[in-house]
């Protein structure tokens, strides 16, 4: 009985000390793929070192299992410790959270955030770039040519430290739209999956400008990211419409290649989203319009798509792709 209570007590040990060993790095891996329990639990761990950096993303990691009022109160800790992204989300103004959860936020903190933005930005960290890009007010913000000139320097800078949101289509820093496709193109080269997908969105929505991309090759590297599937509304629009089994036969050898790696593509993004979007089977109207059940593959054919699905999902984890610079509502999720 001894020697087991003593061999409890070492595995417990091995255990403790293996979380203390983790660093943030670590715990951003297991938040962004989704095992925040896990994550919470590298974080609380440094964070009770006092470890700044930690104790914002234990905040947030809190908010997303549940715990929002505790969120509040760590990550005023965060940014009493002198944590910037922290500081942010303690703006009213910024956070539409502190109000309707009652947090201890004030406006002073957006002023305190900047500095410590600027102590980054100094040492290269272009997340600190990209957000004083963002908040920070400066005189040629005021005068359109300048702002645009100089969005596209600062801007380059941030991305190439490592800044990739500065790119991004849906934040406000006014740039030209060949250095935003040149930007994202590079942070794209880095496997940042949502630049892969704003150049996607480039490529169908912008005429005249040159995005030279391969779509499918692009929507396919995003999934096997981790990141989304939107690889399958593509191949869906690609697919000719079944309703009837005479449909399903008429398909040519290239269309029925189609349906089968929209399944396979399917069976994967189910790994990130939990839902299959796509089935092996379709109902459809009989003659009398009654509903019949069809089957898209023969079972030798769906059984070779699934285990080439299951193969590949070994070692697969879906991604996040957050970091501190992420909007409120991405890392909160909600």
């Amino acid at each position: 009985m001894v020697k087991i209570i003593k061999w409890l007590s070492y595995g417990l040990l091995a255990v403790t000390c293996n979380i203390s060993a983790a660093t943030v790095k670590e715990g951003l891996s297991l938040f962004n793929h989704k095992e925040f329990r896990e994550a919470k639990t590298v974080f609380k761990s440094l964070a009770e070192q006092g470890n700044a950096r930690a104790m914002f993303w234990l905040g947030v990691t809190q908010f997303r299992v549940g715990e929002q009022f505790k969120a509040g109160s760590t990550l005023q800790k965060a940014a009493e410790a002198g944590d910037p992204w922290a500081m942010h989300l303690m703006v009213p103004s910024y956070n539409g959270y502190c109000d309707y959860l009652g947090w201890s936020c004030d406006e002073s903190w957006m002023e305190k955030a900047i500095v410590g933005w600027e102590k980054l930005a100094a040492n290269g960290n272009g997340n600190a770039m990209y957000a004083l890009l963002r908040w920070q007010k400066k005189w040629w913000k005021y005068i359109p040519i300048l702002n645009k000139n100089k969005n596209g320097e600062l801007a380059e800078l941030a991305v190439k430290s490592g800044g990739y949101k500065a790119a991004s289509f849906n934040v406000d820093i006014p740039l030209d739209i060949e250095k935003r496709i040149e930007l994202l193109k590079y942070a794209a080269s880095k496997n940042y999956a949502p630049a892969m997908l704003y150049l996607y969105s480039a490529s169908e929505n912008y005429t005249g400008i040159e995005v030279d991309i391969d779509k499918v090759d692009l929507l396919r590297k995003v999934l096997f990211l981790g990141f989304g599937g939107e690889i399958i509304f593509y191949y869906e629009r690609m697919v000719p419409e079944i309703k009837s089994a005479s449909d399903l036969s008429q398909l040519s050898v290239k269309e029925h290649k189609l349906l089968a790696d929209l399944y396979y593509y399917s069976l994967i993004n189910q790994a990130i989203t939990g839902e299959l979007d796509f089935k092996s089977f379709k109902w459809v109207y009989d003659g009398q319009r009654e509903g019949v059940r069809i089957e898209l593959f023969s079972p030798e054919e769906k059984k070779k798509i699934e285990k080439k699905a299951k193969q590949f999902l070994v070692d697969f984890k879906p991604n996040l792709f957050l970091d501190e610079a992420s909007s409120v509502h991405a890392l909160f999720g909600s």
